[in-house]
């Protein structure tokens, strides 16, 4: 074997074999201090002498067994140079073939497996040592064992990957660094970073945490991989993401000397947009990131002082305006301010007096009254335009079994001669908070003399059925004389005031005069009431209430819920079964239940030939799995907490609910049977004129006619004579709920699969109110408060009380309904509703679904609202918004 010298003199080279692996990664040379003895261990002294020299070259040239191949003849090492070795691909670093680099002071470099301790095993070596040369006393044993464990930290020992059979020592003395396999992989990753290779250089990271867990070497290269995306995000202009990681970097290490800069850049850059577009809560969330970590930051200073100026010069505008009488821009400038910069201190209180002043509720709906919708009937868009412009002489207030009303405008309504007279007295003064203009006797007088008149375009036919005559006695006094006794007169007096229409407009109903909002301003996406009467100076701010109702439109429910997660809104009129208990969990805002659940039911045309008969309706009310879908679609509750199965189109705890009256089944079999009925039903006719022919000209032709054994011997060809006879097509309109139209979409599909044919039209479809002619079937949700006078306007689809709308109905049945208002007592209406409930069950002249608990939701900052409210905007004066 053949050695030769390194610059060093002192040190002895060995020219090894090169495995294919380290040839690869450019190794070519490895450089020991000795070869292993045959004893084992071989020790080498600190003076190095030629004696030593000789020694060391001995034990190499013994170990006979291990191969070298023959060095270069020039005297020195072919080690390969630490500036010349290639660091490994990701893919070698992936695959886990650990190598260490050994870096010796003369700059050659030693490829050998793993060293230990790692990751930093050169300063983990020179930490030992020096805590045990710090180490004095001690017994001889411990002495001993210090002094040779002093001695191994001496030398690396070191194996080869071509030679694992064999360890050599290299003194530590000759070794300027190690570089770990752990060391390679972080100079890949810093140089993936430079190029940009967030992926790999992220993927390289998460091996080398997997290895050495909190390694700060590796922390410092995420920090600055960190740092590397952060600012590609912020070149590609997604700022949101650049924040998401500078927070990371934030939370590993916040006093990285570029945090604060990047952070800073990149917050200064963000609110320039949304300051441009004065959507100052935006401004202030990138302010918010930025102060979390850095509050004194320069840009967290500039700005924050900047939007508390706005604010407070704009907050100063809006005291000038309120002095001035214009409350509801001070109120508006006021919430801008807000907006701008939350006030605080005394700013606080100027913002609240404002704010207190004029009232904003804000309303989340899908469509607007006026809306241009097919339904024929009027909708909950309609009802809430209805509600809130118009207050009606009577209205409900509170429901159990029975529904109490209350007026506004009345003292006393003393009924006289047993029932027959009523003396309405009129209120002379009206509390302040309340929205309504006082009315007299003379303007009630005109407007029910209108709707006696069957000349009027309003003419209400059932209360000309009982109104006998009216007189004035006064501006406050109102006499009422009755044909007959009615049952419910608050209910019968549920109308609003309008004035006498002009003479130049015979079809017009009159202004309205029992306002209570009126309709401000109304665009596309957004509509504003206020209040009729607005509330007077003078009060403190608490005693204030609502002044203005906003009605924005949202595109479907996700948006309206999020608008309310984020104080957007501050009412959502209904919350769908599945939201009830995520909402009262949530505690975000009060969950109030409805005081009457609300009703699904499928009505019929009263005016469509397609469902008269009785064993169609019949079959379509038996083939719906009411409890499945009610489980499974409509409340997505196998416990149906908040709703049941119903037999009628009003509330179960009613007092016009039979109890004899059985939830209607479900059964398949006796839908295909019904509907087999009902087309052989309408096939008689056909049946019977192709029998009539036969019999003509058997007749013409003086023969015998046995009609018995004519339709015997001849079954076949009479069936086939009405077999192009089919059923009819039918049109079911449904309200535009999302839980009715996804109830409807499966009720739809079963009737389909079972032979019939049905298309589901949306009842909000835009066009004009669609006629008699043109559907079959609605699917409505109801809230019958008074079903005594409300259940014509149901079945017949018509709020005029039509009498001709009621001849698609039975003889029997017509008379029934007519027969409720001539009803003499209490428990004889209840009698002829219990009736009335059983045969709707069993001639199916409705489908009753189930009935639902009803829930609305109030942001925390809204009080006044009812317990158990009856609409939405149910005493909606009494309500208040604290800012």
């Amino acid at each position: 074997m053949t050695h030769l010298r390194c610059k060093n003199p002192e040190t002895t080279l060995v020219k090894a074999a090169c495995d294919s692996r380290s040839a690869g990664r450019g190794f070519t040379r490895r450089c020991v201090d000795c070869t292993r003895e045959p004893s084992g261990a071989v020790a080498l002294h600190r003076n190095w002498c030629l004696v030593t020299v000789f020694l060391v070259m001995s034990f190499c040239v013994s170990a006979s067994s291990l191969a070298f191949d023959e060095t270069t003849s020039s005297g020195s090492s072919d080690l390969p140079l630490l500036k010349d070795m290639v660091l490994p691909s990701v893919d070698e670093l992936m695959k886990g073939d650990m190598v260490d680099w050994v870096v010796l002071k003369n700059g050659g470099v030693i490829v050998c497996e793993p060293l230990y301790p790692r990751p930093d095993t050169f300063q983990k070596m020179a930490k030992e040592r020096a805590e045990l040369g710090a180490q004095k006393g001690g017994s001889r044993e411990a002495q001993r064992k210090r002094l040779e464990r002093l001695n191994e930290l001496n030398y690396l020992v070191l194996t080869l990957p071509n030679d694992r059979s064999q360890d050599y020592k290299v003194a530590v003395s000759q070794v300027e660094d190690v570089i770990s396999f752990e060391r390679l992989m972080l100079r890949r990753v810093d140089q993936l970073i430079t190029d940009g290779e967030i992926r790999k250089a992220y993927e390289l990271l998460m091996k080398v945490e997997s290895e050495v867990p909190h390694w700060d070497a590796s922390q410092a290269a995420f920090e600055q991989l960190l740092l590397k995306e952060a600012q590609m995000k912020i070149d590609a202009g997604d700022d949101y993401a650049a924040l998401a990681l500078l927070d990371e970097l934030a939370v590993r290490n916040i006093r990285n000397a570029q945090l604060p800069v990047v952070f800073g850049d990149v917050v200064s850059r963000s609110v320039a947009e949304p300051l441009k577009d004065e959507d100052y809560p935006r401004v202030r969330y990138f302010l918010a990131r930025l102060s979390r970590y850095f509050p004194e930051h320069p840009v967290v200073s500039k700005w924050t002082g900047e939007l508390k100026d706005r604010s407070a010069k704009l907050l100063s505008q809006a005291q000038e305006m309120s002095r001035q009488g214009q409350h509801s821009e001070a109120s508006a400038a006021a919430q801008i301010a807000n907006r701008i910069w939350p006030a605080t201190g005394n700013l606080r209180a100027t913002y609240t007096q404002l704010v207190q002043r004029f009232q904003t509720i804000r309303v989340p709906v899908r469509y607007f009254s006026g809306h241009q919708m097919i339904s024929p009937v009027d909708l909950e868009p309609e009802q809430r335009h209805r509600q809130l412009t118009s207050a009606s002489l009577f209205e409900p207030s509170t429901a159990d079994e029975l529904t109490y009303f209350q007026s506004s405008y009345f003292d006393e309504w003393d009924p006289q001669d047993l029932g027959r007279e009523v003396v309405f007295s009129l209120r002379s003064t009206r509390p302040y908070w309340q929205s309504q203009p006082l009315l007299t006797a003379n303007q009630i007088g005109e407007c029910l003399g209108n709707q006696l008149n069957p000349d009027y375009v309003g003419f209400n036919p059932r209360l000309a059925s009982f109104v006998e005559q009216f007189s004035v006695r006064s501006p406050t006094e109102l006499q009422v004389k009755f044909h007959r006794v009615p049952l419910s007169l608050e209910g019968l007096f549920r109308f609003p005031v309008r004035s006498q229409p002009e003479r130049d407009d015979p079809e017009g109903s009159g202004a309205l005069l029992s306002t209570r909002f009126s309709l401000t301003s109304s665009d596309s996406e957004r509509r504003v009431y206020r209040r009729t009467v607005p509330e007077p100076d003078g009060l403190i701010g608490p005693q204030y209430h609502v002044a203005e109702i906003v009605e924005q439109r949202y595109p479907d429910r996700h948006a309206e819920i999020q608008a309310f997660n984020r104080g957007e809104v501050d009412v959502l009129p209904h919350l769908l079964p599945w939201e009830i208990d995520i909402i009262k969990a949530s505690g975000r805002g009060f969950v109030q239940q409805y005081g009457i659940p609300q009703n699904h039911v499928i009505v019929f045309n009263p005016k469509s030939e397609a469902v008269k008969g009785a064993q169609l309706r019949r079959a379509l009310s038996v083939a719906i799995d009411r409890e499945s879908l009610l489980k499974v679609v409509v409340l997505r509750d196998p416990e149906m907490k908040y709703g049941r199965v119903t037999s009628a189109p009003w509330h179960s705890q009613s007092y016009a609910s039979n109890p004899l009256v059985e939830k209607p089944r479900y059964d398949l079999y006796l839908a295909f049977i019904l509907r087999l009925a009902a087309l052989e039903q309408l096939r008689i006719p056909d049946k019977q004129k192709f029998v009539a022919e036969a019999k003509q000209k058997s007749l013409e032709a003086k023969q015998e006619w046995d009609e018995e054994v004519f339709r015997r011997d001849h079954a076949e060809e009479i069936r086939a004579a009405a077999a192009h006879i089919q059923l009819p097509k039918l049109r079911l309109l449904v309200d535009p709920d999302d839980v009715a139209m996804l109830a409807a979409e499966q009720i739809v599909n079963r009737w389909n699969q079972l032979g019939f044919d049905v298309e589901l039209i949306s009842a909000a479809t835009e066009g004009e109110k669609v006629g008699d002619d043109d559907w079959d079937m609605m699917y409505r949700r109801t809230r019958l408060m008074e079903p005594l006078l409300d259940l014509w306007s149901l079945l017949l689809t018509d709020e005029k009380f039509d009498v001709d709308r009621l001849s698609g109905y039975p003889d029997w049945m017509r008379q029934e309904l007519i027969n409720l208002d001539y009803a003499t007592s209490f428990t004889d209406a209840q009698e002829r509703l219990f009736s009335i409930h059983r045969h709707m069950s069993a001639q199916a002249f409705l489908i009753p679904l189930w009935e639902l608990d009803d829930f609305m939701a109030f942001q925390r900052n809204v009080t006044g609202f009812e317990a158990r409210p009856l609409s939405v905007y149910h005493n909606v004066e009494r309500w208040s918004v604290k800012p």
